[in-house]
Parts: C-alpha cells; structure tokens; sequence
C-alpha cells in the first residue's frame, strides 16, 4: 500500500505541468543579435583605446613625457649657463693677458 501512495503523489506533482515557453522579448533579443553588424577594425580599435586602463596608461605616458621634457630642458639651459659662463671667463682673462702684455710692450723702453 505504501508503494501505490508514493506512486500516486508522485504522479499526482505532474498534475499541474504546463507546456515551457520562452519569455518575454526573447525573440526580438535572438532577432537584433543575428542582425548585429560585427565592428571592423576603426570599431574594434576604439573600443579598445576606449577602455579605461588604456586611457590612463596613455595618459600617464602623455604625463612623463611632459616631465621627462621639461627636466632635460632645464638640465640643458643650465648646462648652458655654465658653459657660457665659462666662456665669458676664458673671454676675460684672455683679454686681460693681452692688454697686460700690450701694456708691457708699448710701456718697456729699449736698452
């Protein structure tokens, strides 16, 4: 007897079975993406650089370029400095050595 009742309630739980149907939308969802258009390469790229890991990484290149620039720039206008002013010594002192010596010359009487 025990048999037959678990028999029945389990045929008794398929009383209520309806046949599946998809939900709602789920046609026009399958329909729009058979008929998407698949990107070509300017739409894969910029989806791609449209990320925002790459966008940062670009931008933080961009940033130590800048950076990296402006450093030599200014390591090179004050190696510059120095360098004139170097010249502008070696300038100095050569002219003084040769008004010394003119003066020496024009200055020195003949023995």
């Amino acid at each position: 007897m025990e048999k037959k009742t678990t028999i029945e309630n389990i045929l008794n739980s398929l009383d209520g079975l309806q046949k599946a149907s998809p939900g709602d939308f789920f046609f026009t969802r399958v329909q729009a993406r058979l008929q998407k258009e698949e990107l070509g390469f300017w739409g894969r790229l910029a989806a791609f650089v449209t990320r925002p890991s790459v966008a940062l990484s670009t931008l933080g290149l961009i940033f130590l370029l800048n950076a990296a620039a402006l450093f030599y720039q200014h390591s090179a206008s004050s190696g510059s400095m120095v360098a004139e002013q170097f010249e502008q010594t070696a300038a100095e002192d050569y002219n003084t050595t040769l008004a010394l010596n003119t003066y020496y010359d024009e200055n020195s009487e003949p023995r």
